[in-house]
């Protein structure tokens, strides 16, 4: 299911919910989640245009609040439409963003995920022309090894420093996953952690998932070194299981 056009905005709070045994929970957990948001001095929108997102990075990065987006999110390193990739934008009242947060679609029924971290076609579309000379990237992970089938990457994870510490951060990745799956479905969820922000994925704050206990993941990239990443893992059940925990008592946000 794509619900948007190369060029369109939808609010969240109307993002279509097809009928079936699941339509309740999912028109609950949308609108919980916009709620929270709102709550929160943000309204959220499910962007087609990754330009924008872009835009967005390159004005964070000039005033230090983020560093540059990983080339898997960027257009200019992928090609990147309604059919594979999104992002949740994070308005204040102002109409300023303030948070972000990326979904991107890939195929891995014939290659595992951590096959396309080897070879970096989960960066590059063309990694042999497009990737500097001095980029490669590792993985490890015996999780990423056997995750096949139609994967979405949570990623590009961004909020103003001035609305940081709302609870945000678990908002929107929930909103992503949420989004993500009323797009396309997939068999699981991805992401990568910094060492360093580990702790922010507390399962009672961000929802059971699997989280590898070390770095298994060693990217190297141009302009920014070697990044050590813990590879991360959202089956259909912690989905489920954890948007019916948010319908049903909400979630201690802290992060």
């Amino acid at each position: 299911m794509n619900v948007l056009s190369h060029h369109t905005s939808v609010p969240l709070s109307h993002l279509p919910v097809p009928e079936g045994p699941l339509a309740g929970l999912l028109v609950a957990a949308r609108d919980r989640l916009s709620a929270q948001a709102a709550g929160r001095g943000v309204t959220l929108s499910v962007e087609a245009d990754m330009h924008a997102l872009l835009r967005v990075n390159e004005a964070a990065v000039a005033a230090g609040s983020w560093e540059p987006i990983l080339p898997a999110a960027n257009p200019l390193c992928r090609a990147l439409t309604p059919a594979n990739a999104f992002w949740i934008r994070g308005r204040d009242a102002a109409g300023d963003t303030v948070t972000a947060q990326a979904g991107l679609l890939y195929d891995c029924t014939a290659r595992s995920i951590a096959e396309r971290f080897d070879d970096m076609t989960v960066f590059y579309d063309r990694p042999a022309e497009q990737a500097p000379a001095e980029e490669w990237c590792r993985c490890t992970s015996a999780v990423a090894r056997e995750t096949k089938g139609w994967v979405v990457w949570t990623t590009g994870g961004w909020t103003r420093p001035d609305f940081r510490r709302r609870g945000l951060f678990a908002v929107m990745h929930r909103a992503a996953v949420l989004a993500g799956w009323l797009r396309w479905q997939p068999d699981c969820f991805t992401g990568v952690v910094d060492p360093d922000i580990v702790p922010v994925w507390d399962e009672r704050i961000m929802g059971p998932r699997h989280l590898d206990p070390e770095p298994t993941i060693a990217y190297r990239q141009a302009g920014l070194g070697m990044l050590p990443m813990h590879f991360m893992l959202f089956r259909r059940a912690h989905m489920f299981g954890d948007l019916a925990e948010v319908v049903s008592h909400g979630m201690a946000l802290a992060a």
